[in-house]
């Protein structure tokens, strides 16, 4: 989840070491979306953090007067879900132990972990997306145990991973009793093989499922369920129950939320679910003055989107909401839903003169509110608070979906582009560079003839750098294409045949595998040519390479110099090479073909004490 606020991340920076006094304006200058305050010791900031305002604390460790942990003990107990990033350059085991066990959120060692102002205020930011992400998370569980219908969320495994206490009492359970336990508790036997015989692929064809089933009690009893499950992102489940014996006399409005949720889920624009939603509070709990207003980002405003007849004849023009007025935004911000006998005598509201007296607003996640008014005061009982509630809950649940599909859209869309442009940059490298190196080697070739230059020779090998360069740049265009064609492929004839593919002077084979490992045989011999190429360029011509079977995969090592263990993961970023004429693509490219194939790559030490590059999560035949 990103932020909606344009206003700065504000961050507060503890330390008193001088050698940092300019980390502040360096660290902004790298992110403009940070304004940094710096003080000097733990109580100067515990003082400007009651004024309010901050959105991170970065402190040291070794601090006058009380250390990191203690300043962070101090902190979480006026401001609990504030981000606290220890940035110290305390880098003992002990010290991250500590801060770690103390709750602290990232723990950063100076000039190790963090090496520039880049790379911490990335580090601050992604502090505190993840406590906006978990904080809305919070918000959203909260929607549902105010809806008063049993909802439970069911994970991709069968389990649950949230039931709020209304789902929980129909079963006879405690919510924690039910999270992480199969949904099949709550089917008997003979019930169960029809949910899974029919129930499931309808979801898993259509994303939606209603009817009724037979439930399952801790007690073994059971009992008739009108049930409706929906798939969201994640491949997630919402499990919606009522007790079809239990319905106190709603059995049309009930009835009419499940109709409703279905088209909810089959609305593919926000528009699409905002009318669905203002249609159903009317026509099904039975609140004529309703509207959706969506958050604009650019507006800095809840922009209303959907409204009935009803509403627009009682307010005439549906107003706009500017950010930090009235009470929906207060809602909006808050996540909690509000529910006003007489809003005319709150204070806050966003009309003084408004002809609104019972208001009813809810949250609909980070996208907007629902507000449903009346003229009359006291309009609004329970049974139309939960009614509305329930469908607030699935509208956000259809929101979040569409979002999601949106951004997996724009994601591939960009993909393309980029794959069009790797194959427009793969046509220039092979052709516009290509022929004139071939020119270019040849005319040297007739020079070397009848010339023993030192400066022929240096321009021959700048001209099998160039090559090896084009090669390099190939690859890693063709990396775009992924691993589309995986088939059963013999490692220890793989390992062979690339050694015969590169130049490896006196260097030695050795093979050492007896797996068949399922991959694209093509992108798997680039691999090793790759590895290999690295462990010659970098041990020598008389280097030991072997390539064999590891717990999960297989490994590439070589006896060369190795790779000292502060730059393993750094291997792997383009451009990074420590090897003279290296172009620093080679290992990158490692890396995307493993990744292709969803296998992991660590670069480790071997037994001879070179470098050892083992990959793993690799499905072998």
């Amino acid at each position: 989840m990103s932020r909606s606020s344009p206003d700065p991340i504000r961050v507060l920076h503890v330390d008193d070491d001088p050698e940092y006094a300019g980390l502040d304006a360096a660290v902004e200058a790298a992110d403009e979306s940070l304004a940094v305050e710096a003080v000097a010791d733990a109580e100067a900031g515990l003082e400007r953090l009651a004024d309010g305002g901050f959105d991170c604390v970065v402190s040291e460790y070794d601090l006058a007067g009380r250390d990191g942990v203690a300043f962070l003990d101090a902190v979480r107990a006026d401001h609990p879900d504030l981000p606290f990033v220890l940035f110290t350059g305390e880098g003992s085991e002990a010290v991250a132990s500590e801060a770690v066990s103390a709750g602290v959120t990232e723990y950063v060692r100076k000039g190790v972990d963090a090496d520039g102002p880049t790379e911490l205020a990335a580090r601050i930011e992604a502090a505190v997306e993840s406590a906006l992400a978990e904080r809305e998370r919070r918000r959203r569980l909260e929607a549902i145990d105010a809806a008063r219908e049993g909802i439970a969320i069911i994970e991709e495994d069968g389990t649950f991973s949230y039931v709020n206490d209304e789902y929980a009492d129909l079963y006879g359970y405690d919510p924690e009793e039910m999270v992480g336990e199969s949904f099949e508790i709550t089917y008997p036997d003979g019930a169960l093989e029809t949910v899974r015989a029919d129930v499931m692929p309808a979801v898993e064809g259509t994303g939606f499922w209603r009817g009724e089933t037979t439930g399952l009690r801790a007690d073994g009893t059971t009992f008739v369920e009108d049930h409706t499950l929906t798939k969201t992102e994640g491949e997630r489940l919402v499990c919606s129950v009522f007790d079809k014996t239990d319905r106190g006399g709603h059995e049309d409005a009930i009835e009419g939320i499940h109709t409703t949720v279905r088209g909810l889920m089959e609305a593919t624009t926000f528009e699409g679910v905002a009318e669905t939603l203002v249609r159903a509070v009317r026509d099904v709990v039975g609140l004529p003055n309703s509207a959706v207003h969506r958050y604009d980002e650019d507006a800095e405003a809840l922009v209303p989107v959907a409204w009935t007849d009803e509403g627009e004849q009682l307010l005439g023009e549906v107003p706009s909401i500017p950010r930090d007025e009235g009470l929906a935004w207060e809602v909006f911000e808050a996540g909690e839903r509000r529910v006003y006998d007489d809003v005319s005598t709150v204070p806050g509201r966003f009309a003084e003169d408004t002809p609104i007296r019972s208001e009813l607003i809810l949250p609909l996640g980070d996208h907007g509110v629902l507000l449903a008014g009346s003229s009359e005061p006291e309009a609004f009982d329970q049974v139309d608070v939960t009614l509305a509630g329930t469908l607030a809950v699935h509208a956000t649940t259809a929101l979040d979906g569409i979002r999601s599909e949106r951004e997996l859209r724009a994601e591939r869309e960009a993909l393309e582009r980029q794959n069009e442009r790797l194959e427009r940059l793969a046509g220039i490298v092979s052709h516009d560079l290509r022929n004139p190196l071939t020119v270019a080697k040849g005319r040297l070739e007739l020079i070397a003839d009848d010339s023993d230059d030192e400066h022929v020779a240096a321009i021959d090998r700048a001209h099998e750098r160039m090559e090896t360069l084009i090669e390099d740049l190939l690859a890693l265009a063709r990396e775009g294409e992924g691993a589309t064609d995986p088939e059963p492929v013999d490692l220890a004839a793989a390992a062979r045949e690339c050694w015969d593919h590169v130049e490896t002077g006196e260097a030695t084979l050795v093979v050492d595998a007896a797996s068949t490992v399922r991959a694209d045989p093509g992108r798997l011999q680039q691999l090793l040519e790759n590895c290999v190429r690295n462990a010659v360029d970098h041990g020598g011509g008389d280097v030991t390479v072997t390539v064999g079977d590891c717990e999960g995969g297989f490994y590439v090592a070589d006896d060369g110099p190795g790779i000292p263990e502060g730059e393993r993961e750094r291997v792997f970023e383009a451009g990074y090479s420590n090897a003279d004429g290296g172009t620093g693509l080679g290992l990158n490219i490692v890396a995307g073909i493993a990744e292709s194939h969803g296998w992991d790559v660590a670069v480790r030490e071997s037994e001879g004490g070179g470098a050892r590059f083992e990959f793993t999560d690799v499905e072998t035949v």
